[in-house]
């Protein structure tokens, strides 16, 4: 196999556009190849050596090892699946699907033809997360027994998919994904139980607060939304220290702050690229090379609590 994987690009989403295509044009073990769009009037003429007008064009070409999905969230299962199925390997946007049903569903698709499959929480690659796992690795922060993580945005855009019911929209889905995956990241299972309030607007959810406790008793707070100022902060606090976390889910340079009782301790984090990161670690894989790839247990994990939340709202 090339040292170079092609990648296909399936849809011409906003963050296709501005984030995923420029990253993969940044790792050197990566290139587009190929983009599909039902509007093919739209893609850039040249750009890249095959557009497609039909996404399943697109996955019979052989000359394409990748798939990127940012389809609307209501079409991921059915998108994945194919893609597979097709002999790709497929990376998709978060949500990976609407249930943990789905999920499953998709896992052992992707067993079946030996395929990777890979959830796109591009934030796992960035010396934040880095430093925040040696700090929960070192014992300082004791015995964790709270987490409390907020992400959201003012949406000020018309006609936007995430505020369409029928399209797996809300504000859960979209940015509430992510404090979910964070806490797992941290606490590396299952809540027992949650208890959930929201707004809604237009039948979706526009302003959701979540309560998870677990079997040793912790309990994490995680706050999501896109109807009022944005917020993006998480803090981790144990029996012997706190660490707060500004902007957990950027990759900008920053500092992050352990509280113990010594006094406050300034983690500096570096810039990182967290896209090209993903692109880069995920080619890697297919190339059998060295890698971190988000395990399918994590998505399913993180599906179950979004499962979770729903039921109790």
């Amino acid at each position: 196999m090339s040292e170079v994987v092609n990648w296909g690009i399936l849809g011409y989403a906003r963050i296709a556009k501005n984030s995923i295509i420029p990253a993969i044009d940044r790792a050197d073990n990566a290139r587009v190849y190929g983009v599909a769009s039902r509007n093919k009037a739209e893609l850039p003429a040249g750009e890249w050596p095959q557009s497609y007008d039909d996404y399943a064009a697109l996955l019979a070409d052989d000359a394409i090892q990748a798939v990127y999905i940012p389809l609307p969230n209501s079409l991921h299962k059915e998108w994945v699946i194919r893609a597979l199925e097709a002999g790709k390997h497929v990376l998709c946007e978060k949500p990976i699907g609407l249930t943990a049903a789905e999920a499953r569903e998709m896992q052992k698709v992707a067993a079946r033809h030996d395929r990777l499959l890979m959830e796109a929480f591009m934030y796992q690659y960035t010396d934040r997360v880095r430093v925040i796992k040696e700090v929960i690795d070192s014992g300082d922060l004791g015995a964790i027994r709270h987490i409390n993580v907020s992400f959201r945005f003012l949406l000020d855009r018309p006609n936007t998919i995430k505020m369409q019911p029928a399209l797996g929209g809300g504000a859960l889905y979209d940015v509430g994904c992510y404090p979910v995956n964070f806490v797992g990241l941290v606490t590396g299972r299952l809540p027992v139980q949650c208890k959930a309030l929201c707004e809604t607007q237009d039948g979706v959810d526009t302003n959701l607060s979540a309560l998870l406790q677990y079997d040793d008793g912790l309990i994490a707070n995680i706050h999501c939304g896109f109807n009022a100022f944005g917020r993006n902060y998480a803090e981790i606090i144990g029996t012997k220290g706190m660490l707060c976390i500004d902007k957990p889910f950027l990759d900008d340079a920053g500092t992050l702050y352990l509280h113990t009782p010594e006094g406050i301790r300034e983690l500096p984090v570096s810039e990182s690229d967290r896209y090209q990161a993903e692109i880069r670690h995920f080619s890697s894989a297919i190339l059998n090379q060295p890698s971190k790839i988000i395990p399918l247990d994590e998505t399913v994990r993180n599906m179950q609590v979004l499962d979770m939340i729903r039921a109790a709202l």
